[in-house]
């Protein structure tokens, strides 16, 4: 589908202050924990905090729980949670399959998003591959979570270390072993998710939305 098509838009907020400072939370404690873990496990070199690494990665962590568990409850409080329930991941799923075929006949997809200015609400609010993106992270953050506490506080958390231990048939190791292992794994999938994720942000233009909260939307 082309992109030509000439819409009305109209310019409303698309997300509200709360949500917008929990995002950008979220995003600086991805950063601090991506490159103090890098730096931990020795991954290409990345040489940025002089010392202190563990502590500031361990603490930053239980940053990062607490921040994505308010952002989850503030989701489901507000009803924004619908665009991205489980429910839509098939259909998530389909939009993928057709920008991927827009992709490489050289077309591009139509944007989904609509406004009803009517009833002054959204019909359809997010990109809904944003659907696959989400629950992808979801998955991967669970991994980081429970691996990360099990490693940091073996002690209160060493029930997540004997979970991990039960597919050592299959990776082989120990339970530790296996959870630095899903650990770092788990980071290189998050990495290659925030890119798509900053790609298709750019693609759609949505940037101003989440930094300044309003954007022009297309309306039925």
């Amino acid at each position: 589908m082309s992109r030509g098509v000439h819409m009305e838009r109209v310019k409303v907020e698309r997300h509200s202050a709360t949500m917008r400072l929990l995002h950008w939370l979220i995003v600086i404690e991805g950063v601090i924990l991506g490159l103090t873990g890098l730096q931990m496990g020795g991954v290409w070199g990345i040489k940025i905090f002089p010392e202190g690494l563990w502590s500031i990665h361990v603490v930053t962590g239980l940053a990062w729980i607490a921040t994505s568990i308010f952002l989850i409850y503030y989701l489901v409080v507000t009803g924004e949670y619908r665009w991205y329930s489980v429910g839509r991941i098939i259909y998530g799923l389909r939009f993928i399959y057709s920008e991927l075929g827009a992709w490489f006949s050289g077309a591009h997809v139509e944007e989904p998003i609509r406004y009803d200015k009517s009833r002054g609400e959204y019909v359809e609010k997010v990109v809904p591959s944003e659907v696959i993106a989400w629950w992808l992270m979801v998955f991967f953050g669970v991994i980081l979570m429970t691996t990360g506490l099990g490693m940091a506080f073996k002690d209160n958390f060493s029930f997540f270390i004997d979970f991990y231990s039960m597919f050592k048939a299959v990776f082989g190791g120990d339970g530790y072993s296996i959870s630095r292992a899903l650990h770092l794994l788990s980071t290189l999938f998050v990495l290659g998710i925030i890119i798509i994720h900053a790609y298709a942000v750019y693609v759609y233009r949505m940037i101003r939305g989440i930094v300044f909260g309003d954007r022009e939307e297309p309306t039925l």
